[in-house]
């Protein structure tokens, strides 16, 4: 795990969102193919009924799928920005950053308001990452 924290601290001295300097990455889950989930826990801030936090989703094997838009390269990791609503358990993608094996930013995506509106699938990594974000 410190290998992780160290990679994505690297990650945010190179250039990522200023929130992730100070980042305290908590894993929260892991799926069947070893897809690891984490919560940057200082991040998360709560407005009225809005929560706002980052994502760290780390795959084993390249996952290009997970983007919205094509990249020429294997995407390794993904480092995510989210507005969620706790009532409604759905939540805004506002930003994603991808990264390579060798966790090298590959593209950043910025989506703010006009992000993709999700509702994660009870009982889905997205699900359990969402409650423990929005039960603290």
């Amino acid at each position: 795990m410190k290998w992780v924290e160290r990679a994505i601290f690297c990650m945010a001295m190179l250039g990522m969102a200023p929130a992730a300097i100070t980042a305290e990455w908590e894993s929260v889950t892991q799926n069947a193919v070893g897809d690891r989930f984490l919560i940057d826990k200082s991040s998360i801030q709560r407005k009225a009924d809005t929560v706002f936090y980052w994502e760290y989703r780390e795959f084993p094997q390249p996952n290009n799928a997970f983007l919205e838009e094509p990249v020429d390269q294997p995407v390794y990791g993904v480092v995510l920005n989210w507005s969620a609503n706790c009532t409604s358990k759905t939540q805004r993608l506002r930003q994603v950053t991808a990264y390579d094996k060798a966790r090298k930013v590959i593209k950043r995506f910025s989506y703010g308001e006009n992000g993709a509106l999700f509702q994660p699938k009870s009982g889905s990594s997205a699900s359990t990452v969402l409650n423990n974000v929005c039960d603290r």
